[in-house]
């Protein structure tokens, strides 16, 4: 059996509910203080409170006091896995960015060297805009992880694999045809102008307007980077990045440095 600090659970368990610490003490009868101490483990609530404390957050009181059954990697899989399938289509990729995010905190938060470091007054993932959390990476012999802005990005540092000199020689080809401000802005102007619709194309007039370069220096970029093309009813060319090409953008900021 797994033993979690009766305080960290309750605190973890009034924030699931989405109560403040007034609202859990009006709704058992007991003082602001009170429930401040139990948090922060100087105290701990009536044992006669319990029942009514499991109840109000709807797990049992063995639960409460922390003791459940060690999940295996296996349960946690399958778990996973039913959370998906259950869920809309369309949240798959919020809700593996939020997953993501609490993989990440395991490798950062405090230093996972010195323990599972499950910090216990931070819901990394549960927020409905977690991509505000900022930066921060951690880098160790078994792996790496950079979370910023919309990406989180882990490597296992045990499978590592040395590039071989072909992937080197694309891996240079790919950097050198980015490594120019005008392409930044263009590749990030059809980004932004496109990401959320797969199906929009738009014109030289809003690719210039977006990256405040003229036309002249778009239609040279884009000579230079991967884009789809297509004509409206006007004859007029329309872009996008070609669709293969679309995680180049989010990848980039994972290499800003900080």
């Amino acid at each position: 059996m797994e033993g979690i600090k009766l305080n960290e659970q309750i605190a973890f368990l009034r924030r699931q509910k989405n109560l403040t610490q007034e609202e859990l003490a009006n709704a058992l009868g007991v003082t602001n203080q009170a429930v401040s101490k139990w948090e922060a483990s100087q105290c701990c609530p009536d044992i006669q409170l319990l029942p009514e404390l499991a109840k109000l957050f709807g797990v049992s009181i063995d639960e409460l006091m922390g003791y459940r059954k060690v999940d295996t990697f296996e349960n946690v899989y399958l778990k996973i896995k039913s959370l998906f399938q259950a869920a809309p289509a369309e949240t798959a990729f919020h809700n593996a960015f939020r997953i993501g995010i609490l993989l990440h905190e395991v490798a950062c938060t405090r230093g996972y060297k010195s323990y599972i470091p499950w910090d216990t007054d931070k819901n990394h993932g549960l927020e409905d805009q977690p991509y505000r959390w900022g930066f921060s990476a951690c880098s160790e012999p078994e792996g790496t992880t950079v979370f910023t802005g919309n990406g989180v990005f882990i490597s296992d540092g045990a499978s590592y694999q040395s590039p071989t000199p072909a992937q080197i020689r694309n891996l240079y080809l790919s950097l050198e045809r980015l490594c120019d401000r005008n392409v930044l802005k263009v590749l990030y102007a059809l980004y932004d102008l496109t990401v959320h619709d797969f199906n929009v194309y738009v014109s030289l007039a809003d690719i210039a307007d977006k990256s405040k370069l003229t036309e002249n220096d778009v239609m040279k970029v884009l000579e230079n980077i991967p884009v789809e093309i297509k004509e409206n009813d006007h004859g007029i060319s329309l872009y996008r990045i070609t669709g293969c090409y679309m995680h180049i953008p989010s990848l980039l900021l994972l290499l800003i440095e900080r």
